[in-house]
């Protein structure tokens, strides 16, 4: 078994709260797959990660471990940049 230490939003925060962030151990041969998210916060947009496990849970993480990082590519950890004027600029 490889455990590895991941970041995740905990799946349900309570009404009128944002999700929290929570380090777990994940066993590296039970995760199916990794896929580069955006994540919505009030204050900000995050470049995070949808993993899914054997057992079918799904979880939204913020950090990954740099193992891992390093084949995804680390562009895709940490906040977005975003302009202040971006919602007026043509989507491309």
């Amino acid at each position: 078994m490889k455990f590895k230490k991941f970041t995740i939003f905990n799946s349900k925060p309570a009404p009128g709260q944002e999700a929290e962030e929570i380090e777990v151990l994940f066993n590296l041969d039970h995760i199916i797959s990794i896929k580069p998210i955006r994540i919505s916060r009030s204050d900000k947009l995050l470049n995070g990660f949808w993993i899914r496990t054997t057992n079918g849970k799904k979880y939204r993480a913020a950090k990954i471990p740099d193992e891992l990082l390093s084949v995804i590519g680390e562009k895709y950890q940490g906040a977005v940049n975003m302009t202040a004027d971006s919602d007026d600029q043509p989507f491309q």
